[in-house]
């Protein structure tokens, strides 16, 4: 993989750009300066985090780092926090409560791969790949760093200087925080939008019921807020949060009634779904969110009553 770049986006916030193995090539993270020490938002993948955060951490100078903030639980984002910390010394690791349980109980509970197995193969996933997606999540080697504070909504969170609020926009994840400060409209957003694609909204056997009306609700609340800057996840930051917001609404409108369309052939699998929506040749990590996403919009479409779930993973028109 590529080394980390750095990014200086004015008023103390450093952009921190880490490879990632797929198609979807980078994660940016954040530094921002204080003058009391620096906060970190999101840290990577586990792969190589230590070396990649010590050549970014010299090119800021060596800075002190107080605290670190996780967004969310999906390895891009806080599969190297604890060689992180290991790094920094950093005193603090700020996640979202719920965020940290779907982490706790995802990368360190045995039992959760079993249940994945038993998840990807009731939706439709043909066994040999369903062994290849979840060794693939093995090989990701996350280790979650451990929180010493647990953030809800609307908790206070200094990042260097100033004040944000922390916002719990679920959907993308289901504990999913951003941060924002009112003042400067400057929004910390982690996931919940993006200027170039579309975030994924997948159903997994720990989410909640029906992630993807979450998430619309999330674009919603993102829209009436008006941030001025979003710092996002991948891709360059969005300026116009509200008219991007729409984009992603009105495409997820187009997307359930693609689903609902391919579902006049008749019963159909998740898996076959996504087959047909996505098309077939993918990465087994592209193939997992496209399998994920389907089964989203398969889930609302049931909930509007436009299509219903026969058994278990298997689908059809109402």
């Amino acid at each position: 993989m590529a080394s980390v770049s750095i990014t200086d986006l004015g008023g103390g916030v450093h952009r921190v750009t880490h490879p990632l193995p797929f198609a979807l090539d980078h994660v940016h993270c954040y530094a921002v300066a204080g003058s009391d020490g620096w906060t970190l938002v999101d840290s990577g993948l586990g792969l190589g985090a230590e070396e990649r955060w010590r050549d970014a951490l010299e090119q800021l100078g060596r800075p002190r780092v107080r605290n670190i903030v996780l967004t969310h639980y999906h390895p891009d984002h806080v599969g190297g926090s604890e060689a992180l910390v290991r790094v920094t010394g950093a005193e603090e690791v700020l996640q979202g409560s719920v965020d940290a349980e779907l982490a706790r109980r995802m990368y360190t509970d045995p039992s959760d791969i079993v249940d994945f197995h038993r998840f990807l193969g009731q939706h439709g996933m043909p066994a040999d790949r369903v062994t290849e997606s979840v060794d693939h999540e093995r090989e990701l080697l996350v280790a979650p760093a451990v929180p010493t504070r647990f953030l809800e909504a609307e908790d206070s969170v200094f990042l260097g200087d100033d004040e944000f609020t922390v916002l719990v926009l679920p959907g993308h994840a289901d504990g999913h925080i951003a941060l924002y400060d009112e003042r400067s409209g400057r929004l910390f957003a982690g996931d919940t939008i993006l200027l170039a694609i579309t975030p994924n909204v997948a159903t997994w056997h720990h989410t909640q019921p029906d992630p993807l009306a979450r998430y619309l609700t999330t674009l919603e609340r993102i829209s009436d807020l008006h941030p001025a800057l979003v710092y996002p996840g991948h891709h360059r930051p969005i300026e116009d949060a509200a008219a991007r917001a729409g984009e992603i609404l009105e495409h997820h409108r187009v997307r359930l009634d693609v689903h609902e369309e391919v579902l006049r052939a008749g019963t159909l699998t998740s898996y076959e779904v996504a087959e047909r929506v996505w098309g077939t040749g993918l990465a087994v990590h592209e193939l997992r969110f496209a399998l994920g996403e389907a089964i989203s919009h398969l889930v609302r479409l049931s909930r509007l009553g436009r299509a219903q779930e026969v058994t278990p993973g298997h689908w059809a028109t109402v």
